[in-house]
């Protein structure tokens, strides 16, 4: 039910309420809020799971408030059968009040003591609940009746819940009444009803916009999105004005508005067009137009506004109603005057947008203003606020040339604000006729990002084309930009793979290739490498990445993260994953510190395919699992991508993970179908499916996109030898080797004696066996020396050195556990077994900590403090300490020392 979107605990609250009653312990409650926060639909939704209850219901009507007792006795019609069970004075009181009989006129009191006696009567037959809505249109006799009940309600089997909007009488009558304050939804919910609501999608900036403003009120929000499309509020948001609302709540509010004399109206006009609040500049701009303080006191005695030294509504949406109801030409006045008091105050952007407001036309001056202060807002890093600056200086410039190149700065803004959509709906906006050959490079680069941004499955398969479009737009003109955009290409070729349309990636190569050489620096060394990658064979482009890895290392910090994509391309590029680990761990440091959220979420998430790549399958899950609570305090609800290759080796079924996979293919997101398969293959290797893990390794190996695979070759290397492939095993092992000897790296290295291994006869095995074991233990490959011992572990028990054997096989199975690879260490355990050691369970080594308590005890276990901790993780230092105590006492450890045990370094 969309109203119930985050009511989870209000519902508990409520059904916590009636399983009391059902169990003779009944009680009250009050439920407060706003019109339109979904009081009825809450208790609609409590009600739903009351079988055996009886349920009566009552509402407050305008018409029905000044006749006494009325609802009361339409509470008591349907319990008449019960009445002959209470003493006879209360049925008598009870008689009179409700019309029924005659006599002396009851005191309130004793009614209420026949109410309550009559509830009773009925909850020892049935449980009851009596639910009392709009209880702010009761009677004032029935009010102060269940008033009465309620406060006595203890022992019996009844509850009683009342519904109702902020009202003084209401607080009086049932004071003492336990009380859930309803406000607007959170914004998450908020967000998530309004996106459902509207017809159209709206940028998540331009819905937090308006949960904002509308307090979260889901009345507001559904009639918003009823009665607005998506491309109105968006331009409402540009324009900002006040939020338009729904006819039920604006009618609601702008009556009481219009029931008020002029001068008053008029001086709500001005506090609500006045944006901040500030009671000075309301007081004067209201002076200006003629105004006393007579017409503010009448506002205040409204209880539409307070006045002390600030003005506030006594919603947003009143606030929206006075705006939305007043004249156009009323409402350019009032933001003349407002101009020229915020003018005069030095306050230049609230003049800026003023004037916009009191603009009936096109006008130069207000839009270079607008402009102007959208600079102002960019030097202080609001870039969404500079986005709507200038989607408001394109609206009234005069020059169309002028408008739609305010329109690509305005779509710039967006992007770099996260708010794709927004910058999207910015771009098809733009006239490119209008536009220089710099401008219709710098829209073809939005437009490529917003596709990365927004997923979009078809935009992404051609946003390389668009790229290197944006980069030839920029040639021979202006070789400082040509090169961002040839950059971005190669990140879109990685994550597009091959499901890049209109150019093939040998294409991409060459023209990477030609514009490194259009200006000397960082992206002409970045450019340089790929491109040979790509074109060379691998002894000539080595260098050249190891060029770029150098560049990487050496750059400061706000330079790290224009390549926090980029990083790991020449790192793993030279076999060198430990390096691509510290440059991304370094970015997610330096974008903790700088606050570049989206940066550390995809250097998170690369981090995270680097782990799977070494089969570390459990650190890839705690970096996953801190860019997924990253984008929760974004605000980005939806997962975009989901890491199929991680749910290979979480167990999850192989179709399913494949359907997963063609899924996320489909989407355009190529690369982690790749990284799929990959796992998918290793984990084959691992159940001793050697045939199938050859079948999908030789193809991913044959058609390598960007050598992205080429760290399949062992594992193609391994799964040929198993399956009984050997030429294909010695043909992949040649080309391995060629890589060990330029690369040199201890990975690559100790990679390639496992698989020379693997090649070799029994009086050579050994050797290259303790090489590859030598190599890996010299950096972070914990996971491959594993899986080396154990196929020397195999080869030791085979050739009858048991003891021998088991001393590799247990090594490694504690290095399977402790990494997750679940798959390794149940062969291990087989073979351990095979060779006659006792099965032994596995230990519970980390306790089941939730992803965010095994960071902090990682950092923790590393020596950072708890303030460090807390910085990195953009939580506060106590949550630190709650968690810490929680992972000592699941981990029985009592010490930070202890905590490094369970978590060694990862490089």
């Amino acid at each position: 039910m969309k109203a119930l979107l985050g009511r989870g605990s209000e519902l508990d609250t409520l059904r916590s309420l009636f399983a009391a009653a059902r169990n003779s312990a009944g009680g009250t409650l009050l439920v407060q809020g706003d019109a339109g926060v979904g009081k009825t639909t809450l208790l609609e939704a409590a009600l739903e799971d009351v079988a055996g209850m009886r349920v009566m219901r009552i509402t407050g009507f305008a018409a029905e408030s000044s006749l006494a007792f009325s609802a009361l006795q339409r509470l008591g019609r349907p319990l008449s059968s019960y009445t002959g069970s209470i003493p006879e004075a209360q049925q008598t009181a009870l008689g009179v009040a409700s019309g029924l009989a005659i006599g002396a006129p009851p005191q309130r009191a004793l009614v209420g003591l026949a109410s309550l006696s009559l509830l009773a009567a009925a909850g020892d037959d049935i449980p009851t609940i009596c639910v009392v809505d709009d209880t702010h249109l009761l009677d004032r006799e029935s009010l102060d009746v269940m008033g009465f009940v309620a406060r006595r309600l203890s022992a019996e089997a009844v509850a009683v819940v009342f519904a109702t909007r902020p009202d003084e009488e209401v607080s009086r009558a049932l004071a003492g009444v336990p009380r859930l304050e309803l406000a607007g939804l959170d914004a998450e919910s908020g967000a998530t009803l309004l996106r459902e609501s509207v017809d159209g999608e709206l940028d998540p900036s331009i819905v937090a916009e308006f949960v904002n403003l509308s307090g979260g009120n889901p009345l507001a929000l559904r009639e918003l999105g009823s009665e607005w499309t998506a491309e109105e509020l968006t331009a409402a948001a540009i324009a900002h004005s006040p939020t338009p609302i729904g006819r039920q709540l604006e009618a609601h509010y702008t009556e009481r508005v219009r029931s008020l004399p002029e001068h008053t109206r008029l001086w709500l006009l001005v506090a609500a067009a006045e944006s901040t609040g500030d009671a000075s500049v309301v007081r004067s701009a209201a002076t200006a137009l003629g105004l006393d303080d007579a017409a503010s006191a009448t506002a205040e005695r409204a209880g539409l506004v307070s006045v002390h030294d600030s003005v506030r509504f006594r919603h947003p949406l009143v606030q929206a109603s006075v705006y939305n109801s007043a004249a156009d030409p009323d409402r350019r006045r009032v933001h003349g005057a407002l101009r020229a008091e915020t003018a005069a105050r030095g306050q230049r952007e609230l003049a800026a947008w003023h004037a916009a407001a009191a603009s009936s036309g096109l006008s130069a001056e207000v839009s270079e203003e607008l402009a102007a202060v959208a600079d102002l807002v960019a030097a202080r890093g609001g870039l969404g606020s500079r986005a709507r600056l200038l989607a408001r200086a394109a609206e009234i410039a005069p020059e169309p040339a002028a408008s739609h190149q305010l329109l690509v700065s305005a779509a710039e803004a967006a992007i770099g604000s996260g708010a794709a959509l927004l910058a999207r709906q910015l771009l098809e906006r733009v006239d490119t006729s209008q536009l220089d050959r710099i401008g219709r490079g710098r829209t073809l680069m939005v437009g490529a990002l917003c596709a990365l941004f927004l997923s979009d499955p078809v935009e992404l398969r051609h946003g390389v084309v668009g790229l290197l479009e944006a980069a030839d737009e920029f040639h021979d003109i202006a070789p400082e930009l040509e090169q961002k955009p040839l950059l971005m290409a190669l990140t879109f070729a990685h994550t597009s793979e091959q499901g890049t349309q209109g150019v093939t990636i040998d294409q991409v190569a060459r023209r990477v290739r030609e514009g490194a050489g259009v200006l000397d620096g960082h992206y002409a060394v970045a450019l340089a490498a790929t491109s040979s990658f790509i074109l060379d064979d691998y002894a000539t482009a080595a260098p050249r990445l190891r060029d770029a890895v150098t560049m990487l290392r050496e750059l400061d910090d706000a330079a790290l993260l224009e390549f926090s994509f980029y990083s790991v391309n020449p790192t793993v590029g030279l076999w060198d994953a430990d390096a691509a680990s510290e440059l991304l761990r370094r970015t997610v440091r330096v974008g903790q510190q700088m606050g570049a959220l989206r940066e550390v979420d995809a250097a998170l998430w690369v981090l995270s395919a680097v782990e799977l790549s070494r089969v570390n399958p459990r650190l890839a899950g705690e970096y996953l699992a801190q860019a997924d609570e990253l984008r929760r305090a974004l605000g980005y609800v939806e997962q975009q991508m989901v890491n199929s290759a991680l749910l290979a080796w979480q167990g999850m079924p192989r179709a399913t993970v494949e359907q997963i996979s063609h899924g996320m293919r489909e989407a355009g997101f190529g690369g982690i179908a790749r990284m799929t398969i990959g796992a998918l293959a290793i984990n084959e290797i691992a159940d001793g499916e050697y045939q199938r893990a050859f079948d999908r390794l030789s193809d991913l190996v044959a058609n390598p996109q960007m050598q992205a695979s080429f760290h399949h070759i062992p594992e193609l290397i391994e799964a040929a030898v198993r399956s009984g492939n050997r030429d294909a095993a010695r043909t992949a092992a040649q080309d391995l080797h060629r890589y060990a000897e330029v690369a040199g790296t201890p990975w690559v290295r100790g990679l390639d004696a496992r698989c020379r291994a693997l090649l070799a006869t029994d009086a050579d095995a050994e050797t290259y066996f303790e090489e590859s074991i030598a190599h890996l233990s010299a950096g972070s490959h914990r996971s491959d020396q594993a899986r080396t011992r154990l196929l020397f572990g195999e080869w030791l028990r085979r050739v009858r050195r048991r003891t021998e054997a088991r001393a590799q096989l247990t090594r490694a199975l504690s290095i399977f556990e402790d990494v997750g690879a679940d798959a390794f260490a149940r062969r291990t355990r087989r073979e351990l077994a095979a060779g006659g050691d006792p099965q032994r369970a596995t230990p519970p080594l980390r306790g089941d900590l939730t992803a965010q308590e095994a960071e902090i005890a990682r950092m923790a276990g590393h020596g950072a403090t708890n303030a460090e901790i807390a910085a990195a993780l953009f939580i506060s230092a106590n949550t630190v300490d709650y968690h810490l105590r929680k992972v000592f006492r699941k981990l029985d450890v009592t010490s930070r020392r202890q905590l490094a045990e369970h978590f060694p370094q990862t490089t």
